[in-house]
């Protein structure tokens, strides 16, 4: 795609998030990822890079409790999963956020910013094919840490050297166990036994595409400072509000 054909305006990305969004005709709400365009585009960077997930997650649960935080329980294994991914060790989830605002934040941070929209329902009634798209929201995403639903099934595999698991990533809203995670209003996909990119794998029924003009990203930026969101919002912490000062001023 061309400059010209990306989009190019604050209000032009909100406004083609809404006609897309009302194009599927659901009444659950969608989640939200930026990043740069790339080859291999919503593929977790475990694949991407071919570590061990097993051995990060052990030494990671080795090791992050001297570190200042309050650990999980041992047994909270999906907790320790989304704790790892968070602080960016390499796993199987791949991260969204309810807000499309903060996705744009995040893609603009980046050359050649994409912002994707999920919608997360869908996805893990494709995941598990007896459950219906029409169904509730608590029915929508099985609990992680109840066995026997496809959640646990995909969580399993990244403690249990890839053993359990269904064939395609599910939709998580993650159990929030850090203070950044509620302000990027995080949420997850969990890969599954396929470790292909998620646009390989499902259409645009599940999944859309908005491409960023690089051009305007500053512009973007600005507007976003002006209708609340910054690092200090999106990282409520020293470095967030030093960040923030440093761009303010």
């Amino acid at each position: 795609m061309s400059e010209d054909q990306k989009i190019s305006s604050l209000e032009e990305f909100t406004e083609r998030v809404l006609k897309e969004y009302t194009m599927w005709n659901t009444k659950h709400f969608p989640w939200f990822r930026g990043e740069p365009e790339s080859k291999q585009p919503l593929l977790p960077r475990l694949y991407r890079e071919g570590h061990n997930e097993n051995q990060l997650l052990q030494w990671f649960r080795i090791k992050a409790p001297a570190l200042g935080i309050v650990p999980p329980r041992s047994e909270h294994t999906e907790q320790w999963l989304f704790l790892a991914q968070h602080f960016r060790l390499p796993t199987r989830l791949l991260d969204w956020t309810e807000s499309a605002l903060v996705a744009l934040f995040f893609a603009l941070q980046m050359e050649a910013p994409v912002v994707w929209m999920l919608n997360p329902v869908a996805l893990n009634c494709l995941s598990n094919p007896g459950s219906s798209p029409e169904q509730q929201p608590e029915n929508a995403f099985p609990l992680p840490w109840v066995k026997n639903n496809i959640v646990n099934e995909n969580i399993r595999g990244a403690w249990e050297l890839d053993g359990p698991g269904v064939d395609l990533p599910v939709a998580v809203p993650p159990t929030c166990v850090h203070l950044r995670m509620i302000a990027q209003k995080s949420c997850f996909t969990v890969q599954g036994k396929k470790k292909d990119s998620l646009c390989n794998l499902v259409d645009d029924k599940v999944l859309k595409k908005f491409e960023i003009n690089g051009s305007v990203r500053k512009d973007m930026l600005f507007k976003l400072r002006i209708l609340g969101i910054s690092e200090l919002s999106v990282f409520p912490d020293f470095e967030g509000l030093a960040r923030d000062l440093e761009k303010q001023f």
